[in-house]
Order: structure tokens, then sequence, then C-alpha cells
């Protein structure tokens, strides 16, 4: 596990909306894929109980993504849930440790502003096969999604 980000990206928006409305937007997971450039939706993993995950610390997504005519799956667990602040989770989980995103949301005067943070922790197993060029791509596809995923955030929460 390392300690330090490989890579970090990270971006805000300011929102004119409330705390509770973008909150609802952040943690809705399921609808990721109208918003980002790169998921196309997911759902909520079974619980040892035998009931879908809900967001909560330690429920478990497995997001949908779609880039250059390419599809995979990839799971994530929540890492992180302060309600109306924070909202972060882990590709791979924590048991690979790859990839952290999150979110904060900041009261400002007029709304808030939506931050979302990108933080390369360990590299994934084709990220070693391909070497820099797969660091830069991922990292690069990252970027674009991320301003992507909170323009459209904007736009939903603001209508």
């Amino acid at each position: 596990m390392s300690s330090e980000p490989i890579l970090s990206y990270s971006e805000s928006i300011d929102i004119r909306a409330s705390v509770s409305d973008v909150w609802k937007l952040v943690t809705d997971m399921e609808r990721y894929g109208e918003w980002s450039s790169e998921n196309t939706g997911g759902y909520w993993r079974k619980n040892a109980d035998g009931v879908p995950g809900t967001g909560e610390i330690g429920d478990e997504f497995v997001g949908i993504n779609r880039r250059d005519g390419e599809e995979w799956k990839a799971l994530v667990e929540i890492v992180e849930r302060q309600e109306g602040q924070s909202f972060g989770f882990i590709t791979g989980g924590l048991a690979m440790n790859l990839i952290s995103w999150r979110y904060l949301i900041t009261p400002n005067e007029d709304g808030v502003t939506l931050s979302e943070h990108w933080d390369l922790l360990n590299l994934s197993p084709m990220m070693i096969e391909n070497g820099q060029p797969e660091i830069d791509k991922r990292a690069a596809n990252a970027k674009e999604s991320i301003g992507a995923t909170l323009k459209a955030m904007k736009i939903t929460a603001e209508s």
C-alpha cells in the first residue's frame, strides 16, 4: 500500500444548489453514467446478508465504463462518507487500493463548491504490463472525465 499517491489530480466547480441537492447526486453512483464521459452506470454488489449496498462505508459498487470502443467493469469500495461533506471510494477496493476518488462539498455564498479528487495509489496489472503510456492514458482519461462529470453534475443540480 502506497503512502503517497503516484499521481494526483483535482478540479472544482461552483454550483448554485443546496448542499443536500449536490450530496444526493454525488452519492447516487447508479446515475454517474448520466454525467461521466467514461462511466456508463453500474450496480451495487450484495453484502454478506444478500442485500445490495446503498453507499455506506464498506459497500461495493461495480462501475461499467466505456471509452474508445472498449468496455470494462471496475469494482469500487466506499471508504469515506461524511454526510453533506465528503464521499470517497477506492478502485479495486481496499484489497487492491488502486485509485482513490473523492468528492468534497463546501458551502459558499451562492451554493456550494464541489471538488473531485483523483489519486493513483498503486499501479494496476495493466499499468505494470504496459508501462508509462498506460499510466499517462489513464491519467488523461481521469482528468477529462472529472471535468465532464463536474460540469454535468452542475447542470443537473441547477436545473
